[in-house]
């Protein structure tokens, strides 16, 4: 793959068939289907650290991408908690894995699905994460904590019938240890919610059209910075100034963002190939914002010929964890090029 600017772009073959959950320095965690595994870096043992439980059709059909695909048959959260244990979500389930086996939360008020990296770790040790269902009736929607060493969830915080459709994603704040709320999907509906008090109280930051509708965010010490989700209108990288608050538009961007990720200073948004009205390029693409807060195009993936209604969108994915400086790994779903493959972007790679 050829070099683009200071990022060259490779693929993993050692890692074909596994996507990154979880990237740092000296440990990558993997997973294929609903098993975990670990190893020190691409091309070195790996070892299994155990499963999330599934029953034996949707095991058998997920033998198949396409299956896979179809039953979004995989993993979506994997938070690596203090002492050792993960917070894990899969599906429309989640649990606590603890010495290779997954125990399932208890109090949640129904299944739901988490979004991809949207549970966050806060400083106590407490998982937050949001309900992320259809919810097409506008009834209420709930935020969870999991206290640190239980597998019992408590509601942190009720989003009232007719506010919200679902929420996108908690996040916490490495600088300040606040969290950080996104809701959508109306105009009326999008939301960027801050809390300092484990959701006993919230601020909300911006709201009332598309522009505040986000699934993910990423913080520096000076701002937060995030790509829209809008369906309707043009999609931009923003950034949030800390003091002041003001919001900068830095760059149009061809469709709707998800996932977003850093690595040291650099910031990287994963624009999704989702077909929708916003979309001016059917492909699945890399933004860098660098430390000079000058966006670059970096990587780009064509969506494959699959519907998006049962196969999902062209997504860029990235791992949890701090990552490993200098490299981005991230797979490509329903990506020609991408899909079931791991990608990585290389700085100064030659």
């Amino acid at each position: 793959m050829a070099p683009l600017g200071e990022w060259r772009l490779e693929r993993e073959p050692a890692l074909d068939g596994y996507t990154v959950e979880w990237a740092q320095p000296d440990r990558l965690i993997l997973s294929r289907r609903n098993a975990l595994y670990e190893t020190a870096e691409p091309g070195a043992p790996v070892r299994p650290l155990g499963r999330f439980a599934a029953p034996p059709l949707q095991r058998a059909v997920a033998q198949l991408r396409a299956g896979q695909r179809l039953l979004r048959f995989s993993f979506y959260n994997v938070v690596k908690l203090p002492g050792g244990e993960f917070f894990l979500s899969f599906g429309k389930h989640a649990g606590v894995m603890r010495e290779g086996g997954v125990q399932p939360l208890d109090g949640m008020l129904r299944p739901t699905r988490i979004l991809r990296n949207a549970a966050a770790l806060d400083d106590a040790g407490d998982v937050y994460f949001g309900e992320y269902l259809p919810n097409e009736e506008r009834g209420p929607m709930h935020v969870y904590r999991l206290p640190a060493g239980t597998s019992r969830v408590e509601v942190a915080y009720r989003f009232e019938a007719g506010e919200i459709r679902h929420v996108h994603g908690i996040y916490r704040d490495p600088f300040d240890g606040s969290l950080w709320c996104a809701t959508g999907d109306r105009p009326s509906e999008c939301r960027i919610l801050r809390s300092v008090d484990g959701f006993r109280t919230v601020e909300i930051i911006g709201q009332g059209d598309e522009t505040w509708r986000c699934v993910s965010m990423v913080f520096t010490p000076d701002a937060i910075y995030y790509g829209s989700d809008a369906e309707f209108r043009m999609n931009h990288l923003y950034r949030l100034a800390r003091r002041g608050g003001r919001r900068d538009v830095l760059t149009e961007v061809e469709g709707p963002v998800y996932y977003s990720t850093t690595s040291g200073s650099d910031l990287f948004f994963g624009v999704t190939a989702e077909l929708c009205p916003s979309q001016t390029e059917p492909s699945g693409v890399v933004w860098h914002v660098g430390s000079d807060g000058v966006p670059s195009r970096v990587a780009a993936l064509p969506k494959d010929p699959l519907p998006v209604r049962y196969f999902l969108p062209g997504t860029i994915n990235f791992p949890g964890g701090p990552g490993v400086p200098g490299d981005v790994y991230f797979h490509g779903v329903a990506l020609s090029g991408g899909d079931a493959h791991v990608l990585r972007l290389r700085r100064g790679a030659v």
